[in-house]
C-alpha cells in the first residue's frame, strides 16, 4: 500500500479532481465546467488544497494525506536477522503504547518490555513517515542468494496488516527506520 493522494480524508471518496492554480487558459474554464478539475486561483501557498472531493466538497493537499494515511496506524511488528546473527522483533501497539522487543539465537536470548511515551510513538510514526515506510514495496528479493539477512514489517491498521519484507535485499530508508526504532526501544535492532 501507498499513500492515496487521491482519495478524501474525509469520506473516503476517490470521486477527487485536482486543483489547479495560477491564471488559466480558456481549456482550463472548459475543464472545470465539465468537472475534470477545480480552479483554486493565481495566489498559492505551502498549505493551499491540491485536491477536492466532488461527493463532499472536502479540500486537501498531499501532506495531510500523508498525517491521515499514517494516523490510521495502530501497531507495528518488525522481525529482522540471520542465522548467524539470531533475530530481533519489536511490537509496539500505538494506542497502549507497550513496546516489546525480543532477540533469539546467536546462542543468547533477551527479551525486553516497556510503555512508551507519547512523544514516542509520535517520533516513531514521523520517522515512518520519513522513510516513506507506506511506499515500500511488498517484497524486496535479492536474487541468487542462499543465507543472510531476511526482514519483515507488519502494518497494523484497524481491520487489516499490511506487510513487507524482504530477503537480503532492503528499502532505500531502511537503516533511517532502523535508528528510530533504536531511539524508542534503546536496543540495537539488526
Amino acid at each position: 500500500m501507498s499513500v492515496i493522494y487521491k482519495k478524501c480524508p474525509n469520506c473516503g471518496s476517490r470521486n477527487v479532481i485536482k486543483i489547479v492554480y495560477g491564471y488559466p487558459p480558456y481549456e482550463m474554464y472548459l475543464k472545470e465546467e465539465r468537472g475534470e478539475i477545480k480552479l483554486g486561483g493565481c495566489c498559492i501557498s505551502d498549505f493551499s488544497p491540491e485536491y477536492y472531493c466532488k461527493d463532499c466538497g472536502n479540500e486537501w493537499n498531499k501532506k495531510e494525506s500523508i498525517d491521515n494515511a499514517y494516523g490510521k496506524i495502530k501497531g507495528i511488528k518488525i522481525s529482522v536477522g540471520g542465522f548467524f546473527s539470531g533475530y530481533s522483533e519489536v511490537d509496539i501497539d500505538f494506542e497502549s503504547r507497550k513496546l516489546k522487543w525480543n532477540h533469539r539465537g546467536a546462542r543468547n536470548e533477551e527479551h525486553f518490555e516497556k510503555t512508551v511515551r507519547k512523544s514516542s510513538i509520535y517520533r516513531l510514526i514521523e520517522g515512518m513517515k520519513k522513510a516513506r515506510l507506506l511506499n515500500w514495496k511488498s517484497k524486496y528479493i535479492e536474487p541468487g542468494v542462499c543465507d543472510g539477512t531476511q526482514w519483515e514489517v507488519e502494518i497494523i491498521e484497524e481491520g487489516r496488516i499490511l506487510k513487507k519484507y524482504g530477503d537480503n535485499k532492503f528499502p532505500k530508508k531502511w537503516d533511517e527506520f532502523c535508528k528510530v526504532l533504536k531511539r524508542i526501544s534503546g536496543k540495537n535492532f539488526v
